[in-house]
């Protein structure tokens, strides 16, 4: 109970988890087919030379899977934006895993996502769904220019989204860059 006598609500709510679990079988079910046309589409398609990944905030997955692709994919130019904020420095936990694993981000700043990105870019990655339409409503892509991350996951995991760890314990970081580098192995084997 708060000071009003209200009760307060518990921060996942029956509601969302059935929802959660409702979401996570449709991805399961659906993850054969999702993975199959992706890996069609990737090896169909003309190699692209720019790749644009982009996640909510641009702090924790795209700039991250940005740097693994630029290390596995030297001859391609790989960028990241996001749909909010701009100029923030990406979490001293993503900083110090990703220096575990090769990679510099501490100088890293995040970019909003524009139209001549999007232009440029050749290939878009994105964190879920929900980002894919969004890039295709504001920006009138063409979906077959984007690919959600999990779809490229060697494995289904418990949901096609890949989770954004901002203001998550380092297991989620972990969890999440664990992901992000399953899904670069294999778009980079199938480019």
């Amino acid at each position: 109970m708060n000071g009003g006598g209200r009760r307060e609500l518990a921060p996942t709510s029956a509601f969302q988890r059935v929802y959660q679990a409702v979401a996570s079988l449709y991805d399961r079910l659906l993850y054969p087919r999702r993975h199959l046309a992706v890996r069609r589409l990737l090896s169909n398609a003309e190699r692209p030379r720019r790749i644009l990944v982009v996640c909510q905030g641009n702090l924790c997955r795209s700039p991250y899977l940005q740097a693994v692709l630029q290390r596995s994919l030297p001859d391609v130019a790989v960028s990241s934006a996001g749909f909010a904020g701009s100029d923030r420095p990406v979490p001293q936990i993503s900083v110090a895993l990703s220096a575990q694993r090769g990679l510099d981000l501490s100088r890293y700043r995040s970019r909003p996502i524009t139209q001549s990105k999007i232009s440029d870019a050749d290939l878009l990655i994105v964190m879920d769904a929900d980002q894919a339409r969004r890039l295709a409503r504001m920006f009138r892509v063409n979906r077959e220019r984007i690919v959600i991350a999990g779809d490229l996951e060697p494995t289904f995991e418990k949901n096609r989204a890949i989770r954004d760890p901002w203001n998550q314990s380092i297991e989620a970081f972990k969890s999440t860059f664990d992901r992000l580098d399953r899904c670069a192995a294999t778009l980079v084997s199938l480019l």
